[in-house]
């Protein structure tokens, strides 16, 4: 339900609330007005008759007494007389026809007999009969009889019912007249102004650009509320933009770490793949020499020359790799199939891994799609969960790396995942240092040569990537790395 139906339903309800209250009032007086009018009315008129009758009766003229209660009933027929003597005769007027319960006739003649001078009401919860009872007397004071004025009530319930639509009307027209201009009246002041001010913070949430300013004028409290709107718009907008520009700084540096943590780590890999480079060429200068120092047939000038190309061949495959690998690339999902990214990761660093006596597995599942993926970021996550493990590891042990498809939670709901895990049997890590392993520049391994950048940059990638990375160690026992990234399958 909108404001201005909800201000015009309120101004309906306390309409009808305070104008119902003093129209019952008001009824309730008038009612009063007019009984207490027709009570004097009517005890003038017992007072005058009472005045013919106790003549007339002194005189024993019953008749004109008979003939006064007829011209009355004609000159006025919502009032009709009786007159009880004290022989209980009652006279009335021919035209009198009053089917009046008993009890009524009852309490009547009771209260003649009484000589009492009573006024009633009939019925008592809505009455339309008016009772005034009194009794007349002769001139030596002796009560003669009651005279009873009965007047019909008719046409003070008609005046009633009369002012209770008049009443009625007039609120029905005040609460329409009102409420139409309510509804308008908070229609162009309130409800418009709301929609612009919404209309302007959805631009605002949706626009690349910030709105323009929303039009002011006046001053009450709703034009202070668009006034501070517009002073918060023009400040998030510079916020947003400087927020912007250290963000577009903040990526920069961390490209730079990325940077610098992959020279770091090929240059830690620089001598075991100087070694895997040097054997092949000293495999071809031996090869080379020996063609130049003897005579040799055709036939062994061609294993020879096979020899020669496969050595080069692998020599151009590992510098390629390590060019690859150090060069600079943007960020730039594509599709590519992440087991061989991570299997050539693996190759440069088999020489490592034997050199340490550490068997180095990798295990994928077989129902892996191509994934639109950025292949740099995988190369650089692998590299250094592996080299970690391998400086964490001793003689003997075991590093293995597990792909598989999984799900994650992210964002309130369960969405498909590839998960890369990375475990080892090295010396594991203490508790106290787990929760700071992605800080930048923490690293327990100061002493050997370790940066403390290479857990950071994983963090960092991974949440560009959008997923998430955990550290589980056992101290003594090893340690396992779970990266989940959200799964974009590509065909």
């Amino acid at each position: 339900m909108s404001i201005v139906q909800k201000l015009t339903l309120s101004l309906v309800a306390l309409s009808f609330f305070v104008f119902g209250i003093y129209g019952a009032i008001h009824l309730h007086a008038e009612r009063q007005d007019l009984r207490i009018a027709m009570e004097q009315e009517t005890q003038i008129l017992a007072s005058s008759i009472q005045v013919s009758v106790e003549n007339a009766l002194r005189d024993q003229q019953i008749d004109d007494v008979q003939k006064l209660l007829q011209q009355l009933e004609r000159i006025d027929p919502a009032i009709h007389i009786r007159v009880y003597i004290s022989d209980n005769e009652v006279l009335h007027s021919d035209a009198e026809i009053r089917d009046w319960p008993d009890s009524l006739e009852q309490t009547l003649l009771e209260i003649a007999r009484n000589g009492e001078t009573r006024l009633l009401y009939f019925p008592v919860d809505k009455p339309n009969l008016l009772f005034l009872s009194q009794p007349f007397i002769d001139r030596k004071n002796v009560t003669l009889g009651n005279l009873t004025v009965v007047r019909s009530l008719d046409p003070m319930n008609e005046d009633l019912q009369a002012t209770e639509r008049t009443i009625l009307i007039t609120l029905a027209s005040f609460v329409l007249v009102t409420s139409g201009f309510c509804f308008v009246l908070v229609r162009l002041t309130v409800a418009r102004p709301l929609e612009r001010l919404g209309q302007g913070m959805r631009d605002f949430r949706d626009g690349n650009l910030p709105p323009l300013p929303l039009p002011v004028a006046g001053n009450d409290e709703l034009t202070r509320v668009i006034r501070e709107f517009n002073r918060m718009i023009a400040e998030l907008s510079e916020a947003y933009r400087q927020l912007e520009v250290e963000t577009q700084h903040k990526r920069s540096l961390q490209r730079a770490l990325q940077n610098a943590d992959k020279l770091i780590t090929i240059g830690q890999l620089s001598a075991g793949l100087a070694h895997e480079i040097g054997t092949p060429l000293q495999i071809i200068n031996g090869r080379a020499r020996a063609l130049v120092e003897s005579d040799t047939t055709p036939d062994d000038v061609r294993r020879i020359a096979q020899i020669l190309v496969a050595q080069t061949d692998r020599m151009t495959r590992i510098v390629k790799r390590l060019l690859d690998f150090v060069r600079h690339r943007p960020l730039d999902p594509a599709p590519c199939d992440v087991a061989i990214v991570i299997t050539e990761v693996l190759d440069m660093l088999t020489y490592e891994a034997r050199n340490k006596d550490i068997a180095l597995k990798f295990n994928q599942a077989d129902d892996l799609p191509r994934v639109k993926i950025d292949k740099d970021g995988i190369q650089q996550i692998v590299l250094n969960l592996v080299s970690n493990a391998l400086a964490a590891g001793a003689p003997g042990g075991s590093i293995r790396v597990d792909l598989h498809q999984d799900l994650m939670f992210k964002a309130g709901s369960t969405i498909p995942s590839l998960q890369l895990k990375v475990s080892d049997t090295g010396k594991g890590i203490t508790p106290e240092h787990l929760t700071q392993l992605f800080e930048p520049f923490f690293t327990t391994r100061a002493d050997c040569g370790g940066t403390g950048l290479g857990l950071a940059v994983v963090k960092t990638i991974v949440t560009e990537m959008g997923g998430s990375v955990a550290a589980e160690s056992n101290l003594g026992l090893g340690s396992c790395f779970t990266v989940d990234i959200p799964l974009k399958a590509y065909p």
